[in-house]
């Protein structure tokens, strides 16, 4: 296609990528976002902060927080305008990326398959580290100097890698993908990826010498980011995941998870239809990087098995790289059998999205509903159920709650309840999921069955409001 044809993709690209960001919609969850936002907010009232934590020490991550704090103030404004963010830079640097090596109209339909990318889209509305290591991963891998031994453009390759691995220290295991391109002497040359190097440790010395100036500490970032891992539950590697042997889990991963639907079973034919044979000798060495890098971090990650959760999260550079192989290879394919595998994949990626649970602390939203609507009565709760509700709280203005033992007279507000104070009340279900309600509208939510039910129209642990008297 020319360049003028291409921009028809522009209207359902966008299009797609909103039903996406809608389906997967989440916004605040109370975890790391929480912790992301305590560490912003210590930039920007007293600054320098040189973080107390895994997650405050992320300096990317805090100060594009901070940023948006200062713009859009103390409010879940902010934490949207930092995730929604970030997740159009990634949608840009794989746009690019992709129309780089095969094309405009390969990037369209990339950006369009990323876009709706269950892992992806979910975290578009969540702050999160994962898309600005990704983004500044892809920046680098787009600097690298292809057939020549451009030391200038090296040195700000390895500048975008050190800020990825500032994002999250994950970003260290693509790096190993480099090591026989070193080896090798192509298509990178050496002297460009020793200063690639240089770059990378550039960053790393200047993030000490901040540490050192600011607590003394020059590892002050490492030795938080060692105990981090210490107390981790191996059993997360089940959630959402399909596992039979860990010489193969990884794989599992990609291919039977919600987070990826089809994308990788789409791979298997494009990967046999070779469409990068027709592309010219740089595209060929671009796609070659991304894909070594890619193929370097799944199988460093599989190896960790013991040491990393089988987080879909730790796959996003193979499955980013998947989008733009499947791209390449239906650019090439008629026009209505292409659009009619980017319809099967774009609608699996809705369904997918439209299986998850939006609501996963039901109890401490219903403890800020509740808060709300009884303004002149103490809402009494637990401390975790409180402490995840505490910045939806302040950013309400709702100073009705407390923790403790309940007075008479007043609500208490829990989830699960086993052993709360006051009478039993009918527990309140999260709204159930996109799927579970249009089961619910057509009439056929009582014909699943029960666990499929429970699953589509009351994920998650109900909540309760019980009155003490």
């Amino acid at each position: 296609m020319q360049n003028d044809q291409s921009w028809r993709w522009a209207v359902p690209t966008v299009i797609v990528v909103a039903i996406a960001l809608w389906l997967g919609w989440v916004g605040f969850i109370a975890s790391d976002d929480g912790l992301y936002y305590f560490g912003a907010v210590k930039w920007v009232d007293s600054p320098p902060y040189s973080g107390v934590d895994h997650w405050t020490t992320r300096f990317p991550v805090e100060l594009s927080f901070a940023a948006a704090i200062a713009i859009f103030g103390k409010g879940f404004a902010a934490f949207h305008a930092m995730s929604l963010g970030w997740c159009a830079a990634l949608l840009a640097a794989v746009g690019l990326t992709a129309k780089r090596i095969g094309g405009a109209s390969a990037g369209w339909i990339a950006v369009m398959l990323t876009g709706t990318m269950p892992v992806l889209a979910t975290f578009a509305s969540i702050v999160n580290c994962d898309m600005p290591e990704l983004v500044f991963m892809l920046g680098g891998i787009a600097l690298l100097p292809v057939g020549r031994d451009d030391q200038r453009k090296g040195f700000a390759a390895g500048l975008c890698f050190g800020l990825a691995f500032l994002s999250r220290e994950t970003a260290i295991l693509p790096l190993v993908g480099l090591v026989p391109i070193f080896l090798i002497g192509r298509p990178v040359g050496r002297c460009a990826l020793i200063a690639a190097g240089v770059g990378f440790f550039a960053v790393q010395g200047a993030e000490a010498l901040f540490q050192w100036a600011v607590t003394g500490d020059p590892l002050h970032r490492y030795g938080l980011a060692i105990n981090h891992d210490d107390k981790m539950d191996r059993a997360a590697n089940a959630e959402g995941n399909f596992l039979l042997h860990p010489a193969i889990d990884p794989l599992l991963v990609l291919l039977i998870n919600d987070d990826f639907a089809l994308l990788f079973w789409l791979l298997i034919p494009a990967v046999i239809a070779r469409p990068w044979a027709g592309l010219r000798e740089r595209a060929k060495a671009r796609l070659l990087i991304l894909a070594a890098m890619a193929v370097a971090a799944f199988f460093v990650v599989g190896a960790l098995v013991h040491e990393l959760v089988l987080n879909p999260r730790y796959f996003v550079l193979a499955a980013v790289t998947a989008t733009i192989v499947v791209a390449l290879w239906l650019v090439k394919l008629r026009p209505v059998l292409r659009a009619v595998l980017l319809m099967v994949l774009v609608a699996t990626n809705f369904a997918a999205l439209s299986l998850a649970n939006r609501h996963p602390h039901w109890a401490s939203e219903m403890l800020v509903i509740t808060a709300q609507a009884n303004p002149k009565r103490t809402i009494f709760t637990d401390k975790a159920t409180y402490d995840r509700a505490a910045l939806p709280l302040r950013f309400a203005g709702v100073r009705n709650v407390k923790i403790g033992a309940p007075a008479a007279g007043s609500l208490y507000v829990c989830g699960p309840c086993d052993g709360a104070p006051g009478e039993a009340a009918t527990p309140i279900a999260p709204p159930s999921t996109v799927i579970g309600a249009l089961f619910r509208a057509i009439g056929l939510e009582g014909a699943l069955p029960g666990g499929a039910r429970k699953r589509l129209s009351a994920p998650g642990d109900a909540a309760e409001v019980r009155t003490i008297r």
